[in-house]
C-alpha cells in the first residue's frame, strides 16, 4: 500500500512538473541548461522578459516576432535550443527550420536541440525518439512525423516546411538566429542576398501564414534584416528591443511594427555581463555600439548629418508661413521608394521647423488624393499662430509630374522643383543650417525614428526619400552654402 501511494504521489509530482514546464519557457530553460550543462543558468530580469515573449509565441499571440539583443546574451539557448526542444514537448510532429549566417553555427544549434531531448529529465516528461535513418546534424527527423532542418541563412531549404498545415495549436516554427555576420553587414550585395531570401525563400517555406517567425539579432546595419522585414516585408511585426544599456523604453514605430514594452529599470541590462564602465568602454567604438549594443545602427564613416544638430520642438513657436515638400518614388512595388510629404514652416527666429510627415507607396490616384487631403489639412490651421500655407513643392519628374497636373486642375499652388545638383551636393547645402541648430523636429512624433536613421544614414543609405524633401526645405528656409567647413 505504501509503495503504491508513493508511486501514485510521485506520478502526481511528475504531472505537475510537466504541466508548469509546458507552460513556462523559463522554467523548461532553467530545468534543462542545469540537467545539460551541470550548473544553474544565471537569470535576469531580461531573460524572464524574453520568456513571457516566446510564451506568447507558443500560444499563437505573436506570430511574427523580432528581439534586438547584443550579442552573448543568451538569445540563441533561450529562442532557439530551448524553444526547439519546448516545442517538440508540446508536439512530437512539430517541424521547424532553423537558419544562422553560418552553416556550422546552425548546425551546431541543431545538436544541442537534440542534447536537450536526449536528457533523462526530458525523456521521462516526453519519450520524443529520433528517426535512425534520417540522422544527421543539417536534418533530422522524429518517429511522429516531427522535424529540424538547420542550415546557413543563405543556403536552400527547399522541400521543407516550417509548420503542419490543417493541424491546431503549435505545429512548429521557422528561427532565424543572426542571419548576418559583423564582417558582412558593409557589403551592400551580400546585405540585399540575405534580405530578399524572407520573400524568395523563407516566407515561402511556411506550411501556412500562422506559422510563427522568429528574427534573434543584433542590429548590423540600418538596412539589414530587422530593417527589411520591418520596412519592407509587409508584415506585422512585434518587436523586442533590449540595447545594453537602459534608458527609459523605446520610441514607438512607424508602420506595422508592435513595439514590446521592457518595463527594465535604467542602467546596464545584464550587469554581470557588462557594468556600467565597461559600457562605457564599448561607447568608445560608436559604430560598433551605435548597432550590436545600442539597437541603433548608423552607416559607419563619412555621415553628413549628424543627429545632435537636430533640434526638438513640442509645439513650434509663431511661424512666418509654411510649406509642403514632396518627393514622389518612381514605382510602388515593395523594394522601390517610398513617396513622401514633408509640412514645414518657417519660423519668426528664422528656424525650420518639421511639422508632419507622411510616408507610403502610392498609386496615382491615391497619390493625388493623398496630397488634397494634407493640404486640406494643413490650411485648416491658424494663420496667425502659423503663418500662411503658401504653396506644394513637388520634383517636377515621372509621377510628380502627373501630380503637380492633376493638383493644379484642382487649384492648389503647386511649385514644380527642377532638381539640377546631385543629392551629395545637395546634401551640403543644408548641412550648414543643421549644424548650426536651425532645424526642428517634433519630439514625439512616431515617424521620427525613421527620418533620423535616413538622414543618418545619408549618403550611403538604401533610402532617401525622406531626405529629400528636408533639404529642399532646409535648403529654401535656411538658405544653403556648399561651404560646409564654416559651419562645422
Amino acid at each position: 500500500m505504501r509503495q503504491e501511494k508513493e508511486a501514485r504521489r510521485t506520478e502526481e509530482d511528475r504531472k505537475r512538473e510537466r504541466h508548469q514546464l509546458l507552460a513556462s519557457h523559463l522554467a523548461f530553460t532553467v530545468k534543462f541548461f542545469k540537467e545539460k550543462e551541470g550548473q544553474p543558468f544565471s537569470v535576469a530580469e531580461f531573460h524572464r522578459l524574453i520568456c513571457d515573449v516566446l510564451d506568447q509565441v507558443f500560444r499563437g499571440d505573436i506570430k511574427r516576432l523580432i528581439i534586438n539583443i547584443p550579442p552573448g546574451y543568451g538569445k540563441t539557448e533561450l529562442a532557439v535550443v530551448n524553444f526547439i526542444a519546448r516545442g517538440f514537448a508540446i508536439n512530437p510532429r512539430a517541424r521547424f527550420i532553423h537558419a544562422s549566417y553560418a552553416e556550422p553555427l546552425a548546425l551546431d544549434n541543431s545538436t544541442k536541440v537534440k542534447d536537450v531531448i536526449s536528457l533523462p529529465g526530458y525523456q521521462t516528461h516526453w519519450p520524443v525518439q529520433m528517426r535512425t535513418d534520417q540522422n544527421a546534424k543539417g536534418l533530422w527527423r522524429t518517429t511522429a512525423g516531427g522535424h529540424l532542418r538547420a542550415a546557413a541563412a543563405g543556403q536552400p531549404i527547399t522541400g521543407f516546411r516550417a509548420g503542419i498545415l490543417a493541424e491546431p495549436g503549435f505545429t512548429g516554427a521557422l528561427i532565424i538566429d543572426d542571419p548576418l555576420k559583423p564582417d558582412d553587414a558593409a557589403s551592400d550585395a551580400t546585405r540585399k542576398f540575405i534580405n530578399a531570401r524572407w520573400e524568395n525563400t523563407f516566407k515561402s517555406r511556411l506550411a501556412h501564414e500562422d506559422v510563427p517567425v522568429i528574427v534573434i539579432m543584433q542590429r548590423l546595419h540600418v538596412d539589414d534584416f530587422a530593417a527589411h522585414l520591418m520596412e519592407e516585408s509587409g508584415e506585422n511585426w512585434h518587436l523586442l528591443k533590449l540595447p545594453v544599456l537602459i534608458d527609459g523604453e523605446a520610441e514607438p514605430l512607424a508602420g506595422k511594427v508592435t513595439l514590446i514594452p521592457h518595463g527594465l529599470p535604467n542602467g546596464p541590462l545584464w550587469e554581470e555581463k557588462h557594468t556600467l564602465e565597461q559600457i562605457h568602454v564599448l561607447q568608445t567604438a560608436a559604430h560598433v555600439y551605435s548597432g550590436q549594443y545600442a539597437q541603433e545602427p548608423t552607416v559607419a564613416g563619412g555621415n553628413l548629418f549628424k543627429a545632435d544638430w537636430l533640434q526638438e520642438h513640442d509645439q513650434p513657436p509663431k511661424l512666418r508661413w509654411r510649406a509642403i515638400y514632396v518627393d514622389t518614388a518612381q514605382k510602388t512595388k515593395e523594394r522601390n521608394d517610398y513617396t513622401v510629404f514633408e509640412h514645414w514652416g518657417c519660423g519668426e527666429d528664422g528656424k525650420a521647423y518639421l511639422l508632419d510627415l507622411v510616408r507610403g507607396r502610392f498609386e496615382a490616384p491615391e497619390l493625388e488624393s493623398t496630397a488634397l487631403s494634407l493640404w486640406a489639412r494643413c490650411k485648416e490651421m491658424d494663420a496667425n499662430q502659423y503663418g500662411v500655407l503658401r504653396k506644394m513643392a513637388v520634383e517636377d519628374k515621372v509621377s510628380g509630374t502627373g501630380l503637380i497636373q492633376g493638383l493644379r486642375r484642382k487649384s492648389i499652388p503647386v511649385v514644380a522643383i527642377q532638381r539640377d545638383k546631385d543629392k551629395l551636393t545637395r546634401g551640403l547645402d543644408a548641412v550648414p543650417a543643421v549644424a548650426a541648430g536651425l532645424v526642428s523636429i517634433p519630439r514625439n512624433a512616431t515617424w521620427r525614428k525613421t527620418l533620423v536613421s535616413e538622414l543618418l544614414a545619408f549618403p550611403d543609405g538604401s533610402f532617401d526619400d525622406q531626405v529629400d524633401p528636408f533639404m529642399d526645405a532646409v535648403t529654401e528656409i535656411c538658405g544653403g552654402t556648399t561651404n560646409i567647413w564654416e559651419a562645422l
